[in-house]
């Protein structure tokens, strides 16, 4: 019996972690449910500390950003947060207006995929020419 339950479970972590595309695959968006189960990489790290420097969200600890197969521009933020930011928009504002300074170009739009401290999708926010015409 033991021996049939190791594979299963290893099995099933392998489908849990390919079907959350947001985790560590830079050049894909996020599909399947909206969960992250990736920790952000070193340069994820530095980004978000000097965002925080800059004034940013305290509880911000990983920014990404990379472009899709599309060439969209996807930024993926890690927050110690477990609930959503009620003014997200000014959050979203300032994360954008200090990426620009940190010469990441958001002229042509993008996405925005915040996570909380478990890893579930807190807020999705498009910027994109496509959805907003």
């Amino acid at each position: 019996m033991r021996r049939m339950i190791l594979p299963v479970l290893f099995l099933a972590a392998a489908v849990v972690l390919t079907g959350c595309g947001a985790g560590g695959d830079a050049e894909s968006t996020p599909t399947g449910p909206p969960v992250i189960t990736a920790t952000p990489l070193p340069a994820a790290k530095e980004l978000a500390d000097r965002y925080r420097e800059a004034g940013g969200a305290a509880d911000v600890y990983g920014i990404r950003s990379a472009k899709d197969r599309e060439g969209v521009l996807v930024l993926t933020v890690w927050t110690h947060r477990k609930t959503y930011y009620k003014n997200f928009d000014d959050v979203a504002t300032g994360m954008a207006s200090f990426l620009t300074r940190e010469g990441v170009r958001l002229h042509q739009g993008y996405l925005l995929n915040l996570y909380g401290s478990d890893g579930t999708r807190l807020h999705s926010y498009d910027t994109t020419p496509v959805h907003n015409p």
